[in-house]
């Protein structure tokens, strides 16, 4: 599952790479429970997908939500099934807790069990494709007017949210930094500017201590949002929202629910694992010779502790 891909064509999938997997993953279930599989198949696919990507948390994120439901699915079917066949009541209440769970023999056989999970998957894909839209619903009631956004390198959903703000009609700034190793945040103010013809000012990281004190409130994306409350965010964000908390300024990370993780940053199949690539933007060629005996890293990811993040925004 490891794939090399060149500096130019990682800025465009770091973007969208925690999209791309959930909804694949999506797809390929969809066809596995046509086949009488799923079940079978979530178990052996759940490791393997962790083990191949260990920085990547979407697709175990969305394998676990499936099998949450396919369990609360198949012990409310049998509650029912338990309840007819003994004259009681019969209901389906819309969450067990852990204890009914718990005392369910998954492996017996459930009529209808397969539409209602295959609805599930479809559902879940609905939420996945909407996701963006229904976050940036809640623009107008946190962007206002004159504000100053500082905004982190590129983000599809931070996009639509100032978009979204923007069609209201509030009047905004954005200051964007660029974050390296792949500087997406030049991408997004071009499109932010030249697309929408909002006012923009893009800046390296090492900047943004010195323009903290008139932002009005920081807006981010992020890789995954993890038990305890922390991110694994993209490489600059650590700083950056240490100069927020300096200032007391407002930080609010926008985030699907498909990306919050089950998993704490010190747990032992760490999913916080950085990723390392090509220094290449970061290093000029001609000065590799001076730099003979240098090691130069560029990590992808940077940790960041919950108390520097004010509001998460969801898609539900």
């Amino acid at each position: 599952m490891t794939t090399t891909i060149s500096t130019a064509d990682g800025e465009k999938v770091m973007e969208d790479k925690a999209y791309i997997e959930a909804a694949a993953l999506l797809q390929i279930l969809e066809i596995s429970l046509k086949r009488g599989e799923v079940l079978r198949w979530l178990k052996n696919t759940s490791e393997r997908l962790t083990n191949a990507a260990i920085s990547e948390s979407a697709s175990s994120n969305m394998i676990h939500r499936l099998i949450k439901i396919i369990q609360e699915e198949f012990a409310a079917k049998k509650k029912i099934e338990n309840s007819a066949s003994s004259n009681l009541p019969a209901h389906a209440p819309s969450r067990l807790d852990s204890t009914e769970l718990g005392i369910v023999d998954f492996t017996e056989e459930v009529p209808d069990l397969r539409s209602d999970i295959l609805n599930a998957i479809l559902d879940l894909s609905a939420e996945l494709e909407s996701s963006g839209e229904n976050i940036a619903e809640d623009a107008e009631k946190h962007i206002h007017q004159q504000d100053v956004i500082l905004t982190v390198g590129k983000s599809r959903t931070v996009e639509k949210f100032l978009v979204k703000a923007k069609a209201k009609k509030r009047r905004f700034e954005v200051i964007v930094a660029t974050c390296g190793p792949f500087y997406t945040g030049r991408e997004m103010a071009a499109q932010l500017k030249n697309r929408y013809k909002i006012p923009v000012t893009l800046m390296e990281d090492t900047g943004v201590f010195s323009v903290m004190s008139r932002v009005s409130k920081v807006i981010i994306g992020t890789h995954t949002i993890l038990a305890n409350g922390g991110l694994k965010a993209i490489a600059g964000c650590h700083p950056i929202l240490l100069a927020a908390k300096h200032y007391n300024v407002p930080v609010l990370v926008l985030a699907p629910i498909y990306k919050l993780s089950p998993d704490y940053p010190s747990s032992n199949n760490v999913k916080i694992a950085n990723r390392f690539v090509s220094p290449e933007n970061l290093v000029k060629y001609e000065d590799l010779q001076v730099m003979n005996n240098a090691h130069v890293y560029a990590t992808v990811f940077d940790y960041v502790p919950p108390e520097l993040i004010t509001l998460f925004i969801f898609n539900m």
